[in-house]
């Protein structure tokens, strides 16, 4: 006779599931998440101690690398949506690299507004997060 799971070990089971898909993506939270203005591109002073501490944290692993990712709300056209995510990505990446991170360990994305996550973040956005060395 072949006995049939719990609903308790069948929601486990999902959760562990759902726990290793996420750790497949390599998605882990951002280590600072910029938000912007409404049709901003400027970084907030109140971001500038965060921006300096997160350049002086990457900078201490001299292997290690930044990546960007730019959010734009869902407000105008597509292509004016990715402009300005590129132009808040852009801003961001300068501050770092005059903070003194290099630029060729900085990978940028924007995504305008049709990459929604669903998360609780605000739209406007620039997600930073420090990565242990490429292979």
């Amino acid at each position: 006779m072949i006995s049939m799971p719990s609903r308790k070990s069948i929601c486990a089971a999902v959760a562990v599931l759902l726990a290793a898909g996420g750790a497949l993506a390599d998605r882990h939270a951002a280590d600072a998440v910029l938000v912007f203005a409404p049709g901003g591109d400027s970084v907030a002073t109140v971001d500038e101690m965060a921006l300096e501490q997160l350049s002086s944290n990457a900078k201490s692993n001299p292997a290690s690398w930044i990546s960007l990712e730019a959010y734009a709300d869902d407000q105008g056209s597509r292509e004016l949506n990715l402009a300005l995510a590129q132009r808040r990505i852009d801003e961001v990446s300068h501050r770092l690299i005059s903070l003194g991170f290099p630029a060729n360990r900085i990978q940028c994305t924007s995504y305008g507004d049709e990459h929604m996550d669903g998360s609780d973040l605000p739209m406007r956005r620039v997600e930073i997060r420090i990565r242990p060395p490429q292979r």
